[in-house]
């Protein structure tokens, strides 16, 4: 089988043989899948520059199983290098995508809301704006989107002066007690979500443990690599400011 200009991302790269290489992608017809790039880490491979995270391609292979033979690879046009905040936040995006995924499921969704997510990222938008709109979209694709209109117990509209628990699998609660099952969330927050606008900082932050603790729910387990370096980071920071090595 064979496919021709499919537009795509690579999510992550391992060396497979001396020369050789194993790609995660993210195509928008195919889903998650894996491809072998036969030869890209020659040195004269015209390959080595193109198959990176965050650059939009558009990829050819052959092949049927598991493991299609990348036959090319053309880039769709530069997109700005990220740093900081933003180059993590896109590295977030990839690991979820390679964690909660099943391969060659086809999101064609979410596959437009990580493109836009990379794309504005490059041109330094809210890292943390932006992964919330991921998030949700990301979880919406795997069958536990996010209610953010209505109280489901008594079918009324979001408050925006109200606070809620938020239960997972069922949604949000009105609640005036702080310590009920459920994750706490002001009305306010919740139409921000649904919205995809975010005014405050607390709305920022709420947003930010809530949809985490989501998909911490839906990993089962599983911890995230840039979670850990990025606490590593932090905790690190933390001791340079207080005068500890």
């Amino acid at each position: 089988m064979k496919n021709h200009h499919e537009p795509g991302y690579v999510l992550h790269t391992r060396p497979y043989t001396e020369s050789s290489l194993l790609l995660d992608v993210f195509c928008r017809q195919f889903g998650r899948f894996m491809l072998l790039a036969k030869g890209a880490r020659r040195q004269k491979s015209g390959m080595r520059g193109v198959l990176m995270p965050f650059k939009p391609l558009l990829l050819s292979w052959a092949g049927k199983g598991q493991l299609p033979i990348l036959t090319a690879a053309e880039s769709q046009g530069h997109l700005s290098d990220m740093l900081g905040k933003q180059l993590h936040a896109a590295y977030y995006a990839n690991e979820l995508i390679l964690k909660l995924l099943h391969r060659f499921d086809a999101h064609q969704d979410l596959y437009d809301s990580y493109d836009h997510t990379v794309r504005t990222l490059t041109e330094g938008e809210d890292a943390g704006t932006l992964l919330r709109v991921f998030e949700k979209s990301l979880l919406q694709e795997i069958g536990f989107g996010l209610i953010l209109d209505h109280d489901v117990e008594t079918g009324e509209g979001i408050n925006e002066t109200a606070n809620y628990r938020y239960v997972p699998q069922f949604g949000p609660v009105v609640t005036e007690v702080a310590n009920e099952n459920g994750m706490q969330v002001s009305g306010q927050t919740l139409i921000a979500m649904r919205e995809e606008c975010f005014k405050t900082s607390e709305s920022r932050q709420q947003a930010r443990i809530l949809t985490r603790n989501l998909i911490t729910q839906q990993l089962g387990g599983r911890e995230l690599r840039c979670r850990k370096v990025m606490n590593q980071i932090l905790r690190y920071s933390d001791r340079r400011v207080n005068g500890r090595s």
